[in-house]
This record gives C-alpha cells, structure tokens and sequence, in this order.
C-alpha cells in the first residue's frame, strides 16, 4: 500500500509510488497533488544541486517556471527538471492537479516531504506550509534544494548555523511518528 503524506495549510500531498529502500537509491516515484487552482506557486522557486526531476501530468493544468519561462502543461505532457535549474510549480487549472514526479536520485527527499507534510497535518506550520526557520533548517538538507537567488555556500552556512541551534533545541530531521 502507498504511503500518502499531506500538508492542510496549502492544500497539497504526496503519495509514495516507488521510494528510494525499494529502488536501490536510484528513484522515488510520487504522485503529488494539489487540491484547489492556485494564483501563484505554495513552493517557492528553488534549485535542486544533485537530483533531476520529471513531471507528468495525470489530470489538470500543471504550471511550472523553469528556468525564467512560464509553462503550463496538459494532461499527458512530461517537463524535465535538470540539476542546478530554478523552478516552481502551481495548480494553473480551476480543479485538482494530479501529477508524477520522478527524482533521480532521490537521497532523503522522502523523509523531507514526510517531516515537513507531517508537521503541517500536526499544524505545525505556517500558512506558508512550512515549519518555523529553526526547524525548517534541521530537515532542509534532506530536499537538496537552494533558492537560487542566494550562493549556495552562503544557504550552506546559515542552515549548518541554524540547524546546529535547531537540534540543540530539539528539531529533528526525521521523527519516527512520520517516517518508518
């Protein structure tokens, strides 16, 4: 049975098709979607250093900013994300977006999405979907994601900063309650 995770405060989820324990490391296959349409992107544009990403879209209107250019895709149409390229994503249709995702590699991306949507199912997040920066510090290098408007080395310092004050606190990466 696949594990769905989902995050209430923007009103997207996850579900688990092929982690990366079943595929050697080498892919984690979701299915995200996002209930409502969306005026703008919840995820905020961000760059992933290692992973590739393909979207598919199933059902709806999947809007996506790659690289600076606007694109909305149907039901049926792929986009691959590159390694290093800015992107986003949003519910550019009037009813729910059902999209794949394959990441290649995956590295702990699935423990991200479980930490962050558990969080969010427990409220604790922000209207933005997010935990508080201290905690968002500790489980952020499991996403390998960068806004692309800060030198990765400068976001490197601040999280390995803050997520040091963050676990001293008590935040953890990874809670037992959300990941296996």
């Amino acid at each position: 049975m696949n594990k769905t995770v989902r995050n209430p405060a923007i009103g997207h989820w996850v579900t688990f098709l092929q982690t990366a324990d079943q595929t050697s490391g080498q892919l984690l296959k979701i299915e995200y979607g996002v209930e409502k349409s969306e005026n703008k992107p919840s995820i905020p544009l961000h760059k992933h250093l290692k992973c590739e990403e393909r979207f598919e879209v199933i059902v709806g209107q999947l809007g996506v900013i790659l690289d600076g250019e606007r694109h909305v895709l149907e039901a049926g149409e792929q986009l691959l994300i590159p390694p290093g390229t800015p992107h986003t994503f949003w519910n550019a249709g009037q009813g729910e977006l059902r999209f794949i995702t394959d990441v290649r590699p995956p590295g702990e991306l699935q423990t991200y999405w479980e930490t962050v949507f558990g969080l969010a199912q427990d409220g604790k997040v922000g209207r933005n979907g997010l935990p508080n920066l201290l905690q968002l510090a500790v489980v952020a290098p499991y996403a390998d994601s960068y806004d692309p408007k800060v030198p990765v080395a400068v976001t490197k310092a601040l999280v390995a900063v803050l997520g040091r004050i963050g676990r001293l606190l008590g935040y953890k990466a990874r809670y037992s309650k959300y990941s296996a």
